[in-house]
């Protein structure tokens, strides 16, 4: 048995195939194409009487009813679980780096000397910490844009994360959980929620930086 491998040229009618089939993020099509192409080289290695297009064929029909679909849905799925599974590293890096003990003594400053009964001052803290959020988030996004948008790893770490955001913003800016806790107890909750929203706006930036660095790189190999 010859084991075949396919050419460039091959793989580019492969990749057209692909994007046949509706799938138009980059990386998607990219690892749809490491399965696809494993597949039509094997059956053109097993069988010699068997042409490329007849294999493309073959190996299509091997994926099912779902096409591709499985593999798609397989390749997002555990881009949200890496992002999850590594969220305690990325937020434990960020309780050790020194902006976080900055955090820390500047919130307990503000517990210990302002009184609990200075509302104007309490609101004023959670409408600059909303503040914070609302500004950075579209600077983060602006500063650090990838050369192509159709990735999904970028998309999908915005629609994973940005929803956290806005849950933080909600979490800060309520008022109906100092009807069921005291009120000394009702401050420490909303700096907490504060230092895990300062703590997810740094993780955001670093994955950020690092997803985009990553998707610039497919992309320059793709383009290639």
């Amino acid at each position: 048995m010859t084991e075949k491998k396919l050419t460039k040229a091959e793989l580019g009618i492969l990749m057209d195939f692909i994007r046949s089939k509706g799938y138009r993020y980059v990386d998607v099509q990219l690892e749809i194409l490491d399965h696809f192409a494993c597949k039509v080289e094997e059956l053109m290695s097993s069988d010699a009487g068997i042409y490329f297009n007849r294999a493309i064929d073959l190996a299509y029909a091997s994926f099912g009813a779902a096409g591709f679909g499985s593999i798609a849905a397989s390749y997002e799925l555990n881009l949200q679980r890496k992002q999850i599974n590594k969220f305690p590293a990325d937020f434990l890096q960020f309780v050790k780096h020194w902006h976080s003990a900055i955090y820390i003594v500047y919130f307990t400053l503000f517990y210990y000397f302002v009184p609990l009964d200075a509302d104007a001052f309490w609101t004023g803290l959670k409408l600059g910490m909303i503040g914070t959020l609302v500004f950075y988030i579209p600077v983060y996004l602006l500063r650090h844009r990838p050369r192509g948008s159709k990735y999904c790893v970028y998309r999908n770490y915005l629609g994973l994360t940005i929803p956290i955001m806005v849950l933080i913003i909600g979490l800060v800016s309520s008022e109906w959980i100092v009807n069921y806790i005291p009120l000394a107890l009702y401050r420490i909750v909303i700096l907490i929620f504060m230092y895990v929203g300062l703590g997810i706006l740094y993780i955001f930036e670093k994955n950020l930086k690092a997803i985009v660095r990553r998707v610039d790189e497919i992309e320059v190999l793709h383009q290639s």
